[in-house]
């Protein structure tokens, strides 16, 4: 039996001349597998009919609705839709299930073929509605934060409500008071006292302003009027 000098042979692990795969290999065969991954990202990415599950990052069809792979909710209001047609079929099923079912227990003979009384034979599927554990982009299938709105990876819009949300915020807080607001409150009657109380909450920066300058154009208002009384 052959002996090996350990010190001399560090890739030997034991005395049957088994080899220890070296890191080179090992990080070549990871290499090629983030590779394939990302090819396979790539093709679903370029398929205009498929996307991921934001729930396992799977691909799935973008029609669906529901993911095959963790019977993730992608779609509820289809899910919905689909249960009613569901539902108005089994409906029609059931009564003509019945009028059969009285001829086999007069007659005895089964008119019913097996293939019709399976057909609506559903499986009780349990649904998830809500992410479990990582959430992954539907894009380009990267996992991201459970509250992101936009992917870091493709810049994919998860939430488009959330992200109009913050370009509203961020116009609000950069708007400034112009010379045309500044002229229509001091010289129209109540433009300011309108323009107060639509962006009291929004734009502070700008109701203030306006809320002044109305009551400065309302007090001059008063004080013509009240001038033109003495005078005549």
């Amino acid at each position: 039996m052959k002996q090996y000098d350990y010190q001399e042979e560090p890739q030997v692990i034991d005395v049957q001349s088994y080899e220890q795969v070296p890191d080179s290999a090992v990080f070549t065969q990871q290499k090629h597998a983030a590779a394939a991954q990302a090819m396979r990202t790539q093709e679903v990415m370029r398929d205009p009919e498929r996307c991921f599950c934001r729930n396992c990052g799977q691909p799935v069809l973008k029609a669906a609705s529901v993911c095959v792979n963790c019977h993730f909710v992608l779609n509820p209001q289809a899910l919905r839709l689909g249960a009613q047609r569901i539902r108005a079929r089994r409906a029609k099923y059931e009564k003509s299930h019945r009028i059969f079912q009285f001829i086999n227990n007069v007659t005895g003979v089964d008119l019913e073929s097996e293939a019709s009384k399976s057909l609506f034979e559903v499986a009780p599927q349990k649904y998830v509605y809500r992410t479990t554990g990582a959430v992954y982009c539907t894009n380009c299938g990267a996992q991201v934060d459970e509250g992101a709105s936009v992917c870091v990876r493709c810049k994919y819009v998860l939430n488009p409500a959330a992200v109009r949300r913050a370009q509203l915020a961020l116009l609000d807080k950069q708007a400034k008071l112009t010379p045309a607001l500044i002229l229509k409150s001091l010289l129209i009657p109540g433009f300011g006292r309108i323009q107060s109380r639509q962006w009291a909450v929004r734009r502070p920066q700008i109701a203030k302003p306006c809320s002044l300058l109305g009551k400065i154009n309302t007090a001059l208002l008063i004080g013509g009027a009240a001038l033109y009384i003495l005078l005549h």
